[in-house]
Order: C-alpha cells, then sequence, then structure tokens
C-alpha cells in the first residue's frame, strides 16, 4: 500500500518536478501540497498524511514548525528537505526525530523512508537519517537499548495521541511551587555559577520560621558540572532515578509477555504514561550541601549515561518534582535545544536568560527570543541577566534592551565581575557564603528577590494563574 505524502513548500517547481518523479512510484504518493502554514494545517486533517515533506515557508521559521507539526501529530513520519546551506541545521532536525534529506531533493530517498517500515514516525525517530556526499541516504541507529523517544502531544480530537500523566496520580499540595530554570544560549556564560548562587539564596531564605526547602537539578545531562561547584559527590545521581524508571517500565512490558529489546518507542512512550512515581522517592536520588541544607539532583557521573536518558524520562521526572514537598525547584540546563533543556524551559514557571554583554552572546539570545516569541512562549516569565558587567562596556543595558526587543520597563538584571567571583568559582565556596558585602553578592540577591518575594512572616506567593491559553507550541509541557 503506497504512503501518503504531504508537501509543505512554498517552491512550487521543485514540487512540480518531485510530482513527476514520483508519479509511477510504487510507495508513495502525493495527496496535497501546502505553500502556506494555515493551509498546511488545513491538509494535516483532511489528507491524514502518513509523511510529511518539510521544505520552505519564508512566513515562518522551519525549526518552529518541525516541532509544532511533530508535537501536534507525532504518529507521523516527518522529513526536512534542506539546501546544502541549511545542512548546518541537520542536528538541530534530528534531535527532534526528523529525517534530513539534501535538496534537490532524489525520490530514491523518500521512498527507501517509505520502505523502510510499516510504522515510519517510528522508525524515523530510532535511526536519524544522515546525508552522504552522494546523496544517498544512511540510517544510524540509536545510541541506547531503548529506542529514542517522541515526545507526547497535547490532545488532538481527530488523533489518537499517546495518553500524558493525569495530575490526580500523585499526592495534592496546598504548598505553592516555584520552578524555575537558568538558562543561557551559549556555553561559557556563568549560567551554571548563577544557578548555584541562586539556590543558595533561596535555602537560606526563611518561611514561617523555616527555611525554605530548595532542590538544585542539573539538567546539562551530559556536562554538567553543578555537583563539582559545591564540592558534593556525583552518586546518587538522576541517571540512578532512569534507571529505576527504566526497571519499571521492562516489569510492565515482560508482564504483558514482551521481549524489552522488542519494544517499539510508542509502546515505551504509553508504558511511561500509566507508571505513578512517588514524589516521597525523591530523596533516593539527591546529594545534600550539608551547610545550607540545598538538596541536589545532579547529572550522570559517566558521559554516556546521558545518551539513554529520553523525554518521557525527563517529563516523568519534572512532574513528580513539581509534587514534591519542595518550595524552590531550580533547574541548571545545558546551552542547547536537546528535549532536556526544552522541557526544563516549558515547565518553569520563571525562566532567567543569561548572557555575556559581548557580541556572540547577545546574538543568541536575540534569536532564542525570537523562536520563544513565535513559539507563543509567555514573555513574563523570562527574566535576562548579563552576566560579568565590567564598568565599561561595548554595549549599555539600554542597547541591549532594545535589540531584544524588550519593553522600555523590562529590567535586565547584572552581576557585575568582581574579584569575589573569580575567587569564589576557583574555591567552590558561593559567593553568598562569603562573609560580608560585595557587588556580586548583592546584585544576586536582587535577582532572587525578583525571581521569588518571600517575606518570613508571610506564606510564599501564589503561582500566578495564567489564565486561558490558546492552543500553542509545546502547551502539553505547561501542564
Amino acid at each position: 500500500m503506497k504512503k501518503n505524502l504531504l508537501i509543505v513548500d512554498d517552491d512550487i517547481q521543485s514540487v512540480n518536478v518531485l510530482r513527476q518523479q514520483l508519479a509511477t512510484s510504487q510507495w508513495l504518493a502525493i495527496g496535497g501540497h501546502a505553500t502556506k502554514v494555515e493551509e498546511a494545517w488545513k491538509m494535516l486533517q483532511s489528507i491524514r498524511p502518513d509523511m510529511v515533506l518539510l521544505g520552505g515557508i519564508k512566513e515562518t521559521e522551519r525549526g518552529v514548525l518541525c516541532q509544532q507539526f511533530r508535537l501536534a501529530h507525532p504518529h507521523l513520519s516527518f522529513i526536512a528537505a534542506c539546501t546544502s546551506q541549511e545542512l548546518i541545521w541537520e542536528p538541530f532536525f534530528r534531535n527532534l526525530g526528523i529525517w534530513v534529506v539534501a535538496k534537490p531533493i532524489q525520490p530514491g530517498q523518500l521512498e527507501a523512508l517509505a520502505m523502510i517500515s510499516p510504522n515510519v514516525g517510528a522508525t524515523a525517530a530510532a535511526a536519524p537519517l544522515t546525508v552522504q556526499p552522494d546523496g544517498m541516504v544512511s540510517l544510524l541507529s540509536a545510541p541506547s537499548h531503548f529506542p529514542s523517544s517522541v515526545s507526547e502531544s497535547p490532545v488532538q480530537p481527530e488523533y489518537h495521541a499517546p495518553p500524558v500523566i493525569q495530575p490526580s496520580s500523585f499526592p495534592t499540595s496546598q504548598k505553592a511551587k516555584h520552578l524555575i530554570t537558568v538558562y543561557g544560549p551559549k556555553g561559557g556564560v556563568g549560567k551554571t555559577f548563577i544557578s548555584r548562587e541562586l539556590a543558595i539564596f533561596f535555602s537560606m531564605q526563611k518561611i514561617e520560621g523555616r527555611s525554605l526547602r530548595v532542590l538544585a537539578v542539573d539538567f546539562n545531562l551530559d556536562l554538567g558540572t553543578f555537583a563539582t561547584t559545591l564540592n558534593l559527590p556525583r552518586s546518587p545521581n538522576i541517571y540512578s532515578w532512569v534507571q529505576e524508571i527504566d526497571n519499571q517500565l521492562q516489569a510492565m512490558a515482560k508482564g504483558q509477555g514482551k521481549d524489552p529489546l522488542l519494544v517499539r518507542n510508542e509502546e515505551w512512550q504509553e508504558y511511561a504514561s500509566s507508571i505513578t512515581l512517588s514524589p516521597h522517592d525523591i530523596s533516593k536520588y539527591i546529594v545534600s550541601h550539608t551547610e545550607t541544607g540545598l538538596d541536589v539532583l545532579t547529572s550522570p557521573r559517566d558521559i554516556r549515561h546521558s545518551f539513554e536518558i529520553r523525554d518521557y524520562h525527563l517529563y516523568l521526572i519534572l512532574e513528580t518534582l513539581k509534587h514534591s514537598h519542595y518550595d524552590v525547584i531550580l533547574v541548571d540546563t545545558a546551552p542547547d535545544t536537546t528535549d532536556a533543556t526544552i522541557q526544563a524551559l516549558f515547565f518553569a514557571e520563571q525562566v532567567v536568560m543569561v548572557g555575556n554583554p559581548v557580541v556572540d552572546s547577545i546574538e543568541n539570545i536575540q534569536r532564542l527570543l525570537k523562536l520563544l516569541r513565535e513559539a507563543e512562549y509567555p514573555e513574563t516569565r523570562i527574566q535576562v541577566c548579563m552576566n560579568r558587567l565590567q564598568r565599561k562596556e561595548m554595549f549599555t543595558l539600554d542597547e541591549i534592551r532594545a535589540y531584544f526587543q524588550l519593553h522600555p520597563s523590562k529590567k535586565i538584571f547584572s552581576i557585575p565581575d568582581d574579584a569575589q567571583v573569580k575567587k569564589s568559582i576557583n574555591s567552590g565556596i558561593p559567593v553568598m557564603l562569603h562573609p560580608g558585602r560585595s557587588s556580586a553578592k548583592e546584585a544576586i540577591e536582587t535577582l532572587g528577590k525578583a525571581l521569588l518575594p518571600v517575606d518570613s512572616d508571610k506564606a510564599l506567593p501564589k503561582a500566578q494563574s495564567k489564565g486561558k491559553e490558546r492552543p500553542a507550541l509545546f502547551r502539553w509541557l505547561w501542564g
């Protein structure tokens, strides 16, 4: 039976050539061609394609469009057709579970994908497609015993999306939870330093006569150093928790008479959606900072362990943390757009966007803000922080604010580059624990109070109601 292909591309001439080339194909039939985003969404509903070929559409960012389509329709196979200049985005598309082919498109490439499996989407996620110099395609195996996962999707009445975890699966809590994600789209900007200092600051605050219960989570899964900055051991860690989740998943599969090695990705997704994790078990996977009482869920000790952490593991972990006894959960992320970073951003009530007042850092933040705006991410959640600010910089904060297209009233927080910071980084002793005052310490306190105003005689402020939101990118992650 032929696969039904939907082409989304405003290059009409190239599409007409491809139509002619596939006219006699035994494996593929072009069911529709959309040149606009709105038209593509309608065709996804009307023609019910098996595969979607994503070319270029000038009115939107292709990365955003790919992610929107993939999350809304995870059962489909998506293929990004890239020019030689656009192939720099191949790792990004592959990370999203999307096939990549080179332009001009060879019909044999598309037919090869259609022939691979009855369930093309599952295969696409398990084995990304790369483009060889001769224009042929090559399949690479996933680097772990579980297939790479496909994210859960928002509820769509026309399709049967994988079930998501219901809030009723967890014990309810009257305490407000505050999940804060610290992110910097460029490495080396001091993101982990700021994460550490904020976590220490929050752990030193009191409410109703007791210290806040604070958990720091290192979501830089392969090269995280949060534990190192506090001289903490890295065992147990987040991978310890993932192993326990996998044990439960495999037990469920075996209980149904299935070989775990043969279980498809969609089945693992469904098994994961039916697991109930107890927030009380979190203590088995954390290490504690004795001086402050801060708890830390560290990244894996072995880089290879990060390869086995899937998006459904991360979703389960974040959802469980939301229902834990912690008052504040602070997530440190990697300078990338992997599943861990994306989920941390969209689970967060507030985001600290960290950069330096230099050209490449400023440029990356501007690009990220543009992407988040197109994804309809609430900009009120984002606080921009310029780290290592010196007295005389090439760019003023006002110039940076204008470049980011922030409202004039939007504050950009700054952390000065003083001697105390350098001493703290080398010694492993947080700035917040140094006696006396320093400009960096005061700046961190200002940022911390803006993120979480705490009056020791009053309860924690309730999380702001988000109100009714229209469907948007990653809405399923917002809970």
